[in-house]
């Protein structure tokens, strides 16, 4: 019988990585601490505003099961690593109002229903949004894909740090759109979550060629005019030192072709932050003055019904690592209803570790 552990185990992350979520079930940072009695009264009171004549509500979700599978990492007594997991069980509820619109999320995979987006959203004026709640830090673009929308069972390390939604990002958010140009700017509670010291950030994008590929990794689903979205992001964390980072990417999408670039510069005071927080235990294994970088690329081939991707990664570490990642996507109803095969191979330092893993994601 497999065991069913957590996943996220197969990621190179479990080398003394400064992660800002615990890994568990869900690589968006699920945190068990939503009850199910607040949990009832934040449907109750979600259901309640989105009560309206005028108003649209809609109810929708998705589940992500992986299973992985490693000889290079050793689990208990078993020398070779095997496991089943439900990487994600949520449930979204959209509302709008024309003006207005809402969002609260739900994560049931670590087995305990954990509050993910709890937010609104007000129209200022035409072309800028307010958002107060709890929401995703604006940073990194992939970092605002949904986990159903991945080209990859996983998504970067950088993503990983700025996709989390809990306590530590509640908060204010003004989004200005204009023509070819998105401007978010964020304050939130920060890792303390708490008021003490802020998390402050900023991304600024612009539309290049088209639209830009929106929401989503890949090729699938593109146009055959080019696509062209360029970023960059400020956080700063207010937390004993500074911690600031910087980052700046690109996202193409060419017929079939997909290519997304990203990369994150970290100050030193983040060995401060990951060591307070207790993410480390040797300062020199933290995020400060590193620069890493992913690539990734895809190809859909004709019909519509596979997709073959690669990625790399660098974390540049104290440890030298190197990810590689490669795949293939079977689609039945687009990335709705999808079948993932990868395999990752990560060099460091220190020991080598392969793994193989498997992905099918169903939404309704």
């Amino acid at each position: 019988m497999l065991s069913f552990l957590p996943l996220a185990i197969l990621l190179p992350l479990t080398a003394s990585d400064p992660v800002e979520v615990p890994l568990e079930a869900s690589p968006d940072g699920t945190v068990k601490n939503s009850g199910w009695v607040s949990l009832d009264a934040s449907v109750s009171a979600l259901a309640s505003s989105l009560e309206s004549e005028d108003g649209n509500v809609s109810l929708w979700g998705f589940t992500k099961i992986t299973y992985g599978v490693s000889k290079d990492l050793a689990v208990g007594t078993d020398s070779h690593y095997r496991a089943v997991a439900v990487d994600a069980a949520r449930i979204y509820f959209d509302g709008s109002d024309g003006t207005t619109a809402t969002r609260l999320s739900v994560d049931f995979a670590s087995g305990s229903a954990s509050l993910f987006d709890a937010w609104a959203r007000f129209l200022l004026t035409e072309g800028a949004n307010l958002h107060v709640g709890q929401f995703r830090t604006p940073f990194l673009r992939t970092a605002q894909i949904e986990a159903n929308h991945n080209l990859f069972i996983f998504p970067t390390r950088n993503s990983l740090f700025y996709r989390v939604r809990d306590g530590s990002r509640q908060g204010a958010m003004l989004s200005v759109e204009k023509e070819l140009l998105r401007w978010d700017m964020a304050v939130q509670n920060g890792f303390d979550q708490t008021v003490d010291n802020l998390l402050l950030s900023s991304r600024v994008e612009w539309d290049l060629l088209g639209e830009g590929p929106g929401d989503i990794e890949g090729a699938y689903g593109a146009p055959d005019e080019p696509q062209l979205t360029a970023g960059i992001a400020y956080s700063n964390a207010e937390s004993g030192e500074e911690g600031v980072a910087m980052a700046a990417g690109v996202a193409l999408t060419m017929s079939r072709f997909y290519l997304q670039i990203e990369t994150v510069s970290y100050e030193a005071g983040y060995n401060t932050l990951d060591l307070d927080a207790g993410h480390i235990e040797d300062e020199d294994a933290g995020r400060g003055d590193t620069n890493p970088i992913s690539v990734t690329c895809s190809h859909l081939i004709p019909g519509d019904l596979w997709e073959v991707g690669g990625r790399y990664e660098r974390f540049d570490d104290v440890l030298g690592r190197e990810l590689v990642t490669m795949g293939f996507n079977r689609y039945f109803q687009g990335h709705d209803t999808k079948l993932q095969v990868n395999f990752s191979s990560e060099n460091s330092s220190g020991d080598d570790v392969d793994i193989f893993g498997i992905g099918l994601t169903l939404s309704f």
